[in-house]
Formats: C-alpha cells, sequence, structure tokens
C-alpha cells in the first residue's frame, strides 16, 4: 500500500513537472505576439516576415519531434527535458541582442528546437504512469500552454511599456532555467517509466500497423495548428490594425482565447468519454472556423472578447483528445515516435500557413487571410469526420 501511494505521488510530480514546463515554454514563445507591433516597427518587419519568423520557430519544433523519442532512450526521459528546459531559456534570453530579421529567425530556430523536445516526452511519460486515466492526466497536462500564453501577454504587454520589447524576452526568459533546477532536483533518472512493459492492443514495432489511427490524428493536428499557429502571432496585431485598439489593451483582450483554452484543456478528458473522439474533435473543428469567421465579417464591439473566449473553448479543445488517441493506442515502444509524427505533420502545416497567411495579410488584409483559415478549417472538419469514420480502431 505505502509504495502504490508512493508512486501515485511520484506520478502527479510527475504530472505537475510537466504541466510547469509547459507554462516555461509559452512564457518564452508567446512573446513575440504582444509585442509584435512594436517590435515590428523598430526593425521594420512585414507581416510575411513575421510569418517566416513563426515559421522558422516551427520548422525548429518540426525536425526534433522524432529524434527526441530516440534521444530520450539513450540518456532518459529527464536528462533530455532538463537540457531542452535550459535550451529554450538560452534561446529566449538571445531575443534581447536581437538587431534584426536574421536574429530572430535563428534565435527563433533555436526556440522551437529545444521547446519541440517537450510534447511527445511529457505526453509519453503521463501516458505510461497513468494508464487508463491518461486522457485526463493529458488534459489537464495540456491547459500548460494555456496558462503559460495568457500570463505572458499581459506580463510581456507590461514589462515592454516600461522596459522596452528586449526585456520581456530577457525577464520572461528566466523560469526555464528555474523549472530546470526543479526537474533535476524531483524527477527519477529512469530511461523506462514504471509500467512500461505493459502490454498494449495492437503492439508492433512500427508504426505502419496504426495508420488508422495516425493518419486521422495527423489530420485533426494539421487543422488546429492551421488556425492556432496563425491567431496566436497575428491576432494581437489584427486587434491594432484591423479594430483600431491601442497596444496594451490588443495585448489583454488577446490573452482571453488562450485563458478560455484552459477550461477547454481541463475537461477535454470528460467531454470525448461522454461524445466521443470522433464527434469531439469534428465539432470543434467546425466551431473553429464559424467564430474565425465572426471575427472579421461582424462590425465592432464588445462581443469581440465573447468571440475570442468562444473561440478559444472550441479551438483549444480538441489538442488533448488528439494526444490522448495516439497514446492510447500505440504500444509503449512507440508512443514517443507515433505522437511525434502527428505533430510533425500538424507542425510542418503551422510552419507553412503563418508565411502563407502573413502574405496574405500584406497583399489583401486580415479580412481575406482569417476567411481563408476559417473557410479551410471548415472543409477539413467535413474531411476528418469521413475519415475517422473509417477508421475502425477509434469507435465513438
Amino acid at each position: 500500500m505505502k509504495e502504490n501511494a508512493a508512486s501515485s505521488r511520484y506520478n502527479y510530480t510527475v504530472l505537475v513537472v510537466c504541466w510547469l514546463g509547459w507554462i516555461a515554454i509559452y512564457l518564452g514563445r508567446s512573446i513575440l505576439a504582444p509585442v509584435l507591433p512594436l517590435l515590428s516597427s523598430e526593425l521594420g518587419l512585414t507581416y510575411a516576415q513575421v510569418g517566416l519568423i513563426e515559421s522558422a520557430y516551427l520548422v525548429g519544433y518540426i525536425v526534433v519531434k522524432v529524434p527526441a523519442g530516440l534521444v530520450a532512450n539513450r540518456i532518459g526521459i529527464k536528462r533530455t527535458l532538463v537540457l531542452s528546459m535550459v535550451g529554450y531559456g538560452v534561446s529566449t534570453v538571445l531575443n534581447f541582442g536581437a538587431a534584426g530579421f536574421a536574429h530572430l529567425m535563428v534565435f527563433r530556430f533555436l526556440l522551437g528546437l529545444f521547446q519541440g523536445v517537450h510534447l511527445p516526452l511529457a505526453n509519453t511519460l503521463l501516458s505510461e504512469r497513468f494508464g487508463e486515466r491518461q486522457g485526463r492526466a493529458i488534459g489537464f497536462h495540456e491547459s500548460g500552454p494555456n496558462v503559460g500564453n495568457t500570463i505572458a501577454f499581459p506580463l510581456a504587454v507590461t514589462i515592454t511599456s516600461a522596459l522596452g520589447w528586449r526585456w520581456a524576452f530577457l525577464i520572461l526568459g528566466l523560469p526555464a532555467f528555474l523549472l530546470a533546477g526543479v526537474a533535476t532536483l524531483v524527477l527519477r533518472d529512469d530511461k523506462k517509466v514504471e509500467n512500461g512493459d505493459r502490454p498494449q492492443p495492437g503492439g508492433g514495432g512500427s508504426l505502419r500497423g496504426f495508420t488508422r489511427v495516425l493518419v486521422p490524428m495527423a489530420l485533426a493536428h494539421a487543422t488546429y495548428n492551421l488556425c492556432l499557429r496563425t491567431l496566436l502571432i497575428f491576432i494581437p496585431s489584427y486587434l491594432v490594425d484591423f479594430r483600431g485598439m491601442s497596444f496594451a489593451a490588443a495585448g489583454f483582450v488577446a490573452s482571453a482565447m488562450p485563458a478560455a483554452g484552459i477550461v477547454a484543456k481541463v475537461s477535454s478528458g470528460f467531454l470525448a468519454e461522454r461524445a466521443g473522439r470522433r464527434a469531439s474533435i469534428v465539432s470543434a473543428i467546425a466551431l473553429s472556423g464559424v467564430f474565425i469567421l465572426s471575427l472579421v465579417w461582424l462590425p465592432s464591439g464588445p462581443y469581440l472578447t465573447v468571440n475570442l473566449v468562444a473561440l478559444g473553448l472550441v479551438l483549444y479543445a480538441y489538442s488533448p483528445v488528439i494526444y490522448a488517441s495516439v497514446t492510447s493506442s500505440l504500444p509503449p515502444e512507440l508512443k514517443s515516435m507515433g505522437l511525434g509524427a502527428v505533430t510533425m505533420v500538424g507542425n510542418i502545416v503551422g510552419a507553412l500557413s503563418t508565411f502563407i497567411i502573413g502574405v496574405l495579410i500584406d497583399g489583401y488584409g486580415y479580412r481575406t487571410a482569417l476567411s481563408t483559415i476559417a473557410v479551410l478549417s471548415i472543409l477539413a472538419s467535413a474531411l476528418i469526420f469521413v475519415v475517422m469514420g473509417m477508421d475502425l480502431t477509434n469507435p465513438d
């Protein structure tokens, strides 16, 4: 009994450390969007260049996904996660000295490279430790990005208003180093987590046997990234340039979307258990498209913040369902690689879309750019509905 209680306590310790990891990641990752109006003005950046900077981040985020699992198998998940924390802390702080577009491209790439380690390894660790309860654990864990985002937006605006945008990168990069110290002290140095030898249905040594699980989840994650990556980077500028808000007001209003996502992610596991994975994912994607359309086609007014809250509730609701669907369907030795493959597809779409949407904003304005995202999301929801209906391994 004492051993079971100790194991359970440690499982929740792992959950909290991984959750704090997401917060530290998004404290550093989310600085760019709220400071963008001032940073772009000082450095003379176009929206297309901003899109490329975010694409550089996502390229780094993509290329490390599968190698992260291989490295962790050799040196252990703990050491890999701690090294990544130090890496993304350094990469954030380096932006203090950025002098132009090229510097931001390099620093953003390095940030993505180190931050991309977290998702496949942390979710694999939680899947193995929480077993049948992994949906709820991963749902809570995935609320971390929203907490980090929600905190980062107003903090970045406040620091920038008082000291300048460079200090926002310096100050908000420091928590990563603190977390690396905490993780070093409290995490166990195991190469394999407990219950790693637990048999899983449909086991095997190759991801090819799980294409019916991975393909619809990759499509869903691609749509998620199409919406999320472009909205997170451009919404503050949209509020300033399209809706006429002040810099400070835009930073605070933009935080409404990730703040609502905290509720969405924590509750996602419960909703998926009741409505089914297919219904949860498809309905959330379709509604995301509807709320994005309303951002640019309805007139300005108090509804805008409500719209962003509603968008956050649906947009953030299905990513934990995707991750839990993948990790619960794969054997232990394939979890991190399978999750890395799914998220790699999604982030490739995210890397392309941030640049393309930036070009659309430069050439045709926010209305055309955001409407394009919305229409593609609604069409994708129909496609994913059909593809998931063909997936006999994922019953509703």
